[in-house]
């Protein structure tokens, strides 16, 4: 993070409480992990859901608002394909702040959670991102068989419904 970015960060009041996650994010994690970053995220994402594990669509867009992951907004379903929107500040922010911020957690953990609540195999990509309108699109791709029993997580994550001022995007 250059004097720059923290600066951008802490100048903005919606972003201060976000100082550590883009220090660890989109600094620390990226000089550890070296090339492999994006890959290991995208499994971190992924057992994020397997131990958080949610019941529909909907609780996926208010985990993400909630955990200050982004507004995840389902675009389109179309056969086995579902098609997300990110944005947000925080989005946005990373975007504009970082020469390459990793959205591979997100896509992980809507690959798993679309696998739990479909309950078929699901893969999920990162198909774009546009700086200027601070958005990620990602797609989730279903397969046709249902996952294996030994990944299962058996409860559910069970969200507490927010009052609209604690489930603003900062």
């Amino acid at each position: 993070m250059d004097n720059e970015s923290y600066k951008a960060i802490v100048n903005n009041p919606r972003m201060t409480d976000l100082l550590g996650q883009e220090l660890i994010r989109d600094e620390l994690l990226p000089s550890i992990l070296g090339s492999d970053n994006h890959e290991i995220s995208y499994w971190a994402g992924k057992h994020l859901a397997r131990n958080h594990r949610l019941a529909t669509f909907d609780d996926l867009a208010t985990f993400f608002t909630q955990f200050k992951l982004g507004n995840l907004k389902l675009v389109k379903k179309v056969g086995r394909q579902i098609n997300w929107q990110l944005s947000g500040e925080i989005v946005k922010n990373r975007l504009d702040l970082f020469d390459d911020p990793d959205f591979y957690l997100e896509s992980g953990f809507i690959a798993q959670s679309c696998q739990y609540i479909s309950d078929q195999t699901a893969e999920a990509e990162i198909t774009k991102t546009n700086p200027s309108k601070g958005i990620v699109l990602i797609s989730t791709f279903l397969g046709k068989d249902k996952p294996s029993e030994d990944q299962e997580a058996t409860d559910i994550f069970k969200l507490i419904s927010a009052t609209p001022d604690e489930t603003s995007d900062k």
